[in-house]
């Protein structure tokens, strides 16, 4: 976040795209810990890894809500987590440790859907049908003003922009942005 905030400040791009592992990374290895209801034992395990996935979603509500302070006009934000997280089986996570294998707690076998959460000025209020995430590079083009792939997969989420945002702005192709 260091690095877009220095580049924003020196080129000011349209588009920055930041994408944060340690969620993921922590709750594959420590989910157990932080939720220890969903696995059935006491919280006893809280104390040694539980806190650090809380201060770390902690640390991305911050950036978020710094993100969202920073929206000039016209400018949007989205907010993406492509999948959610579930605890591991435990036939995984014994095979994981006979094979000499990092066990890990959480994964995202069967785990409900991520989800996108949109700011900005021109973004209607409201909950929407769920999407994909392939509809995300077409809706960003769309949003930019750029023509959509044919052969794109996704749909632009017109829905996602108010009334006034759509009716300036069309959804517009080309066959490919390929060569």
């Amino acid at each position: 976040s260091d690095a877009a905030e220095r580049l924003n400040e020196q080129f000011a791009p349209k588009v920055i795209t930041l994408r944060y592992t340690g969620v993921d990374l922590m709750a594959h290895a420590s989910l157990r810990s932080a939720e220890p209801g969903r696995f059935g034992v006491t919280a006893s395990g809280r104390e040694r890894y539980g806190n650090a996935l809380d201060a770390y979603y902690g640390y991305i509500d911050e950036e978020i809500g710094r993100a969202i302070s920073a929206l000039g006009p016209g400018d949007l934000l989205l907010v993406v987590s492509g999948f959610g997280m579930e605890p591991e089986g435990l036939a995984k996570q014994w095979l994981a440790e006979i094979l000499g294998r990092p066990v890990q707690s959480g994964t995202h076998e069967a785990a409900p859907d991520g989800f996108l959460l949109a700011y900005g000025s021109n973004v209607a209020q409201g909950q929407r049908p769920r999407g994909a995430v392939v509809d995300l590079a077409p809706t960003i083009l769309y949003y930019l003003g750029v023509p959509i792939g044919r052969d794109m997969d996704g749909f632009a989420r017109a829905d996602l922009f108010t009334p006034a945002f759509n009716a300036q702005h069309f959804i517009t192709f080309i066959a490919s942005h390929e060569r």
